[in-house]
């Protein structure tokens, strides 16, 4: 059984970029583990040690335990218009067919699109029906945290949060990965891409080490309908698994420091959609922020279950 989502995907590792270990009433901020690396091996010149700081999607289906490297091509558009995407445009710049119009970007590539005018999602969706492997989304806007290192556009403010790459709602028929490169480092590679220069880049997924143990989770959150059953259904399998395997669920919980939600004087800056002062966020389920369920009664409720799989389940890892 393929998983549909990001949030019905059973993996086979243990990483976590927004995991909680907390059960206490005042949560405390938890280390993050690095699950993926974007590095650029052509040209030399924007090799970066330690790859490039970038933002992982909560949506597609990454290789996990392997990687993509192929070269980059910059669609020079938004590629919101699924009618409307012109394969033979953007750089660098290719050969001409019979006719004079220039090739298609040659498969497989690896696709750079402007940030802006839809939905994460919608954009790669977009690359994907066209052929791309991977997908990286050039941020357009400065993060006022990147200071003196990014410049703006002209009367263009810097954004004080930074942005997620979340599912829209409509992400479970999306297959390949996407990354979030920040415009600083973008704006360095599409001025190489309109230079007509090659840049060759390599997405990477982590895994843990390995033992004679398969270790597997489930990313979800208490809003997620999709998983129910997948959850119903896999009690059989995990108690025949037994000690063979170990099981984590994990829950979705988006860190408000680093998303602008926590204000220079620590108060919430982001109204019903985070608990702790703004320390940990969800999405609104019902896009009402006046009424009904609030992304802070997602992380309550996410943090609740989390705690009882502490008590029943983390021993052995079924929780039966």
């Amino acid at each position: 059984m393929r998983s549909s989502t990001a949030a019905l995907t059973a993996l086979l590792l243990s990483i976590s970029n927004y995991g909680s270990e907390v059960c206490a009433e005042e949560a405390q901020p938890l280390g993050e583990v690095t699950s993926s690396k974007l590095q650029i091996h052509i040209p030399k010149t924007l090799t970066k040690q330690g790859g490039y700081d970038h933002r992982e999607a909560l949506f597609g289906i990454p290789p996990y335990g392997g990687s993509i490297a192929q070269n980059l091509f910059y669609a020079d558009a938004d590629l919101c218009d699924s009618g409307n995407i012109d394969t033979r445009a953007g750089y660098p710049i290719r050969a001409k067919d019979d006719d004079g119009n220039m090739l298609p970007w040659p498969s497989p590539y690896i696709l750079m699109v402007d940030r802006g005018s839809c939905s994460f999602v919608q954009k790669v969706r977009n690359a994907q029906r066209v052929g791309a492997a991977g997908v990286i989304i050039a941020d357009n806007t400065c993060l006022c945290s990147a200071g003196d290192e990014c410049h703006s556009e002209p009367g263009k403010d810097c954004e004080q949060r930074e942005p997620i790459m979340a599912d829209d709602g409509s992400g479970s028929d999306i297959s390949i990965p996407s990354f979030l490169m920040f415009k600083q480092d973008a704006d360095l590679v599409k001025a190489e891409l309109e230079a007509n220069h090659a840049v060759r880049i390599e997405m990477q997924w982590s895994l843990p080490t390995p033992d004679d143990r398969v270790e597997y989770e489930l990313w979800t959150t208490p809003t997620d309908i999709i998983s129910v059953d997948f959850q119903k259904d896999f009690k059989e399998a995990a108690v025949a698994l037994g000690n063979r395997a170990y099981f984590t669920p994990q829950m979705y919980i988006y860190d408000g420091i680093r998303s602008g939600c926590q204000g220079f004087d620590g108060e919430n800056d982001c109204y019903n959609l985070c608990t702790n002062n703004g320390r940990y966020c969800a999405t609104d389920p019902d896009n009402d922020l006046d009424r009904g369920i609030s992304g802070a009664d997602v992380v309550k409720e996410s943090l609740r279950r989390m705690c009882i799989w502490q008590h029943y389940g983390q021993d052995d890892g079924v929780g039966v």
